[in-house]
């Protein structure tokens, strides 16, 4: 056990570590394409990951909340089983009030009817997951700006549907997608 107390926390100081390399980055000048490229990430998942903004509104520094990656992953599938059951009261509670405002019932009960016709009833999971916005996958609970996306394919009766469920900083549905696994390009 005090193997893996100690690798957890030699974990920790590697992120650390890895925080301070990319402010000190910046501090020289380095561009987040510079960082983006050392990490093996676009500038804008560098920037989501490592930045940092101030609100021009107040002055104030605009901070990413801890993700849960596990619960994005949750969330993501209580939507679509939300959906796929016609659970809309339970969906409205998921959702921010701007999103659901501009998504009604009816436009979700007609766009999952669209999905009934082309591959039948949803059946299971698979690949859940969550992405930032431009597709990079997110394996760890990280401090995060913005708006991730949790993505899941749904196994169907004839077929699959890929699932994308947008999430802002309060884990909060700011956007849903239901395309074919193949589609491209994606909005979000």
């Amino acid at each position: 056990m005090d193997e893996i107390a100690e690798a957890k926390a030699s974990l920790e100081r590697a992120r650390e570590d890895l925080k301070l390399s990319v402010q000190n980055a910046r501090r020289q000048g380095r561009t987040w394409a510079d960082i983006g490229a050392a990490l093996g990430m676009t500038r804008q998942a560098a920037f989501k990951r490592f930045g940092n903004a101030t609100d021009p509104a107040d002055g104030r520094k605009i901070t990413g909340g801890l993700m849960s990656i596990d619960k994005i992953r949750t969330l993501t599938e209580q939507v679509f089983d939300h959906i796929s059951t016609g659970n809309y009261t339970s969906l409205d509670k998921l959702m921010h009030p701007t999103t659901r405002t501009e998504l009604s019932d009816e436009l979700i009960a007609e766009t999952w009817a669209r999905v009934l016709s082309e591959v039948g009833q949803k059946q299971s999971y698979s690949d859940t997951h969550v992405v930032m916005p431009a597709g990079e996958r997110i394996e760890d609970d990280e401090h995060l700006l913005g708006t991730v996306v949790g993505v899941t394919t749904l196994n169907c009766e004839a077929g699959e549907i890929m699932g994308r469920v947008a999430v802002d900083e309060q884990q909060r549905v700011v956007g849903l997608l239901l395309v074919s696994p193949d589609h491209s390009p994606l909005p979000f």
